[in-house]
């Protein structure tokens, strides 16, 4: 009698996505740190009980089909990650300069004014609207560069400024994220690991086609001495385009890489 041999699995690796239908081997992303994997799958079933006994005993018992699940946890918290779990478009904001940006009207003390381009404000001047701009002193206000925010203090004791004030100013470029203002897409993706467990020995897990599910939570503050995550969800699909009976399968494959001899 042959002996198992125990084999055990703790894997890392890298997860890479790209949308289905994808030319040739390329045009794969890098998803970043993935810090858990895990694919799973619930099967629907039709039964019957008899109706003979008095017992109403199960007789048949049989799938009929079900579905199968990735789901995931993603550290890379950037546009392009963000984007693709909410389902939104980027654009990119390049860097400018602004002059004469009106506040509202008879702003008073204690008011907050949002720059209309909140990146990395800098050379920053405040004035007035008299024919002969005269400047507002950056001692009647603190100003958060980075946020493009601005709290004013004090008003000078005389003479009285004229409003509406000014701003003028550089700002850095962004990139921004749209919510929710593009279609789902379907992806491929491939799980490159190791298993720690067996010497590093290499895997990989392919899954054809699946269906990303929105974002459920997106961690803007944090506490704690964790990271924030993202969870991630897909639905596998079955890939029609290739053969139900194909030594590959139409949803996925596990491979288990052997050696080098």
């Amino acid at each position: 009698m042959s002996k198992t041999v125990e084999t055990y699995y703790y894997g890392n690796g890298r997860v890479f996505l790209r949308p289905v239908g994808s030319a040739g081997n390329s045009g794969w992303r890098w998803a970043g740190d993935v810090s858990t994997l895990t694919f799973g799958g619930t099967d629907e079933t039709a039964s019957h009980k008899e109706s003979y006994s008095g017992q109403k005993s199960k007789v048949r018992s049989f799938s009929i089909g079900g579905d199968r699940t990735l789901k995931a946890t993603w550290h890379q918290v950037d546009a392009v990650s963000i984007a693709q779990l909410l389902r939104g478009t980027i654009s990119e904001i390049a860097a400018g300069t602004v002059t004469g940006e009106v506040f509202p009207a008879n702003v008073a003390v204690g008011d907050v004014i949002k720059l209309d381009n909140p990146y990395n404000v800098s050379d920053l001047v405040i004035t007035d609207s008299a024919g002969s701009p005269v400047p507002l002193d950056p001692e009647h206000y603190d100003a958060f560069l980075e946020h493009g925010s601005i709290e004013l203090l004090s008003l000078p004791s005389g003479p009285a400024l004229t409003q509406p004030f000014k701003a003028a100013y550089k700002h850095a470029g962004a990139r921004q994220v749209a919510f929710f203002n593009a279609p789902p897409k379907e992806m491929q993706l491939r799980y490159e690991g190791i298993n720690l467990a067996e010497g590093n020995a290499p895997v990989i897990a392919e899954f054809y086609k699946t269906s990303t599910a929105p974002l459920q939570e997106l961690a803007l503050i944090t506490s704690g001495n964790e990271l924030a995550g993202m969870a991630y969800e897909a639905e596998c699909l079955a890939d029609s385009t290739r053969p139900a009976n194909g030594p590959l399968g139409r949803f996925g494959r596990y491979v288990a890489i052997n050696p080098i001899s």
